[in-house]
């Protein structure tokens, strides 16, 4: 497939972010399989899907420049029974393949809910396709680690994590 001039920029620019993201941010991109991550908040599963499971936001970490935000996030399976995770998807966008883009960052000062990042080809910046991150079940005892990043404002502080049949975890400071 040949890729055009567009194209082969939106994918630059892509990397590019994603590098500057990752520059000395190493603790944002967690092993999928990981118990021992700081717990910045957490929140119970609110359905029958997702009864037995624990979501934690482990880290929320702002670039240098002030406008991308990185959020490591958790799901712990306290049950006896392997759990699908098929519905962090979302549908309001149309991003390329199989990611968890329904997980949003909500800002209560301005009101204003994020969605992750999408590239010039329509892929979430956040677990999924192309992810190493993206375990789309959850064993009995497990805790398996996500990410996603985000567009916001410099002057946001806070952000409340939703995630589909969960609790919303409130008011996770940013560093």
């Amino acid at each position: 497939m040949r890729k055009t001039p567009k194209t082969l920029a939106l994918t630059f620019i892509s990397t590019a972010i994603l590098l500057t993201m990752t520059a000395g941010m190493s603790d944002a991109t967690p092993l999928p399989h990981s118990n021992n991550l700081e717990s910045l908040g957490s929140a119970n599963g609110n359905d029958e899907l997702s009864g037995d499971l624990t979501a934690e936001v482990n880290a929320v970490t702002r670039n240098e420049a002030g406008n991308l935000l990185s959020v490591t996030w958790s799901i712990a399976n306290s049950g006896s029974d392997n759990v699908t995770l098929s519905w962090f998807n979302q549908y309001s966008y149309v991003y390329s393949g199989p990611n968890f883009a329904g997980v949003t960052a909500f800002s209560s000062d301005t009101g204003t809910r994020y969605h992750p990042i999408m590239d010039g080809e329509n892929y979430c910046l956040c677990s999924g396709e192309y992810s190493a991150q993206l375990m789309e079940i959850a064993r009995p005892g497990e805790t398996v680690t996500y990410w996603s990043l985000y567009s916001v404002p410099s002057n946001i502080d806070s952000i409340t994590l939703e995630l589909p049949n969960f609790e919303p975890i409130e008011d996770v400071p940013i560093s």
